[in-house]
């Protein structure tokens, strides 16, 4: 019965507009809004890269050797199991130049590649040309390289550079490499020819450090996890290490989940921060509604009713606050996408992704709990005879200790829900304690 009185004299309050409750609304509209644009980029990353997985690895799985090159019964059984195979190596090297007698120098990331390279994706090239014609041998072996790298050697189009003991002729630069947010970690800009054209170069024999890489283009319809089990069981011993394209990008996507975690604990330590001025909101309001609460207690309502009263009202306009900011959440990041996918260096798929608004609504509900128990549970304890006459001032520091436990139990919950979707336990607690803290 009380709760159904209590409805109703909050929903007559509410008409009254949202005086007083406007900084309310905005500290926890901003704070859900950050949290969401942050998750909802980070979303759109994460789908990116497992939509465009097998472009960023190079095919539908990997498989990779150290040091060695797949032994013909191991070749023969990729061959087997793929449509069409890629073998490509990867080494850090020098790339040399002396056009006057003066040796120049750059470590280099080297990859060598065969005619089917790129089987997924496309390689731009300046000038625009095929991949394999810039990788023809004339005179000498054909190559292309990183931009960066040519400056720094000062080569053109046309002229000569060497590795190891062989020379190639640089064709034209790397505009981009389809497969290159996959590769890794990499000490120098990237170098590519062909594996052929090294077998001069004394940098791919025997005791030499290398690996190779064979990428596979998979028949439709291939069971990944499957493939995997056969792949490792039969060469347990053999060094073999798998990828596919489920996750092409390993490292960028463990980058973009901890980047992306850090910056919504940030949003959460804004919005725990905004929590104060949530805070102060509400007992600036109870304050005004002194003798409103004092001509209900005065007619005989129960402190459960009061309580519910202002619960339900701080209630209505926090959902009003959390959609606010979920909508702003969802908007800005599909308005800057363009702005957004043209500054990152791998894909990403911008739409309303439904997971970080879930998150971003849940910390903000619980931060608002968190924030507006305490001030609601104190209006409670105050007397009727009181409140006409200092209003909250003469209530006691501590609400009942119910509304206490019932505040440390909601910060518990919001730190271990940050927990949970963080997955990074101490980097949350760190930042509970430093907002605690503050």
């Amino acid at each position: 019965m009380s709760l159904r009185i209590a409805a109703r004299f909050a929903r007559r309050e509410l008409r009254g507009g949202l005086s007083g409750f406007r900084i309310f609304i905005a500290c926890l509209a901003l704070g859900v809004a950050a949290i969401a644009g942050v998750g909802s980029v980070r979303s759109a990353i994460q789908a990116g890269l497992a939509d465009q997985g097998a472009i960023l690895l190079g095919g539908d799985a990997e498989v990779q050797f150290t040091y060695r090159f797949a032994t013909p019964e191991e070749r023969s059984w990729l061959d087997s199991v793929a449509t069409q195979v890629s073998e490509i190596t990867d080494f850090r090297s020098m790339a040399v130049v002396d056009p006057d007698g003066t040796a120049e120098r750059a470590l280099t990331q080297v990859k060598s590649v065969d005619s089917a390279y790129p089987l997924k994706g496309e390689i731009l090239l300046d000038p625009p040309m095929p991949l394999a014609q810039a990788l023809a041998t004339g005179d000498l072996p054909g190559a292309v390289m990183a931009p960066i790298l040519a400056d720094r050697l000062g080569l053109e189009p046309g002229d000569t550079f060497r590795l190891g003991t062989q020379d190639f002729t640089l064709n034209a630069t790397i505009a981009r490499e389809p497969d290159n947010s996959g590769a890794g970690f990499a000490l120098g800009p990237r170098t590519m020819v062909r594996t052929a054209d090294l077998a001069n170069s004394s940098l791919l024999t025997p005791g030499t450090l290398f690996d190779s890489e064979y990428r596979l283009d998979l028949p439709p319809g291939t069971d990944l996890d499957a493939l995997q089990a056969r792949a490792e069981e039969r060469y347990r011993d053999t060094g073999l290490r798998w990828r596919d394209a489920r996750n092409g990008a390993p490292g960028v996507a463990r980058f973009v989940e901890r980047l992306g975690a850090f910056l919504v604990l940030v949003g959460l330590s804004g919005l725990a921060v905004g929590g104060v001025g949530v805070s102060a909101a509400v007992r600036s309001y109870l304050a005004r509604k002194t003798s409103v609460i004092a001509t209900l207690r005065t007619l005989g309502a129960s402190r459960a009713t009061i309580f519910q009263t202002y619960f339900l009202q701080i209630g209505a306009l926090s959902i009003v606050g959390i959609f606010l900011g979920l909508i702003l959440g969802a908007i800005i990041p599909l308005v800057f996408a363009p702005l957004i996918t043209a500054s990152l260096p791998v894909p990403a798929l911008f739409a309303l992704h439904p997971e970080p608004l879930i998150e971003a609504a849940i910390y903000g509900a619980l931060t608002a709990l968190v924030f507006t128990l305490w001030p609601l549970a104190r209006a409670e304890e105050v007397r009727a005879a009181t409140l006409f006459r200092d209003a909250l001032d003469s209530a006691s520091l501590l609400p009942a200790p119910r509304y206490v436990i019932a505040t440390c139990l909601l910060t518990l919950a919001l730190v271990g829900t940050a927990v949970l979707f963080s997955g990074n336990a101490w980097l949350t607690l760190w930042t509970a304690g430093a907002s605690l803290a503050r």
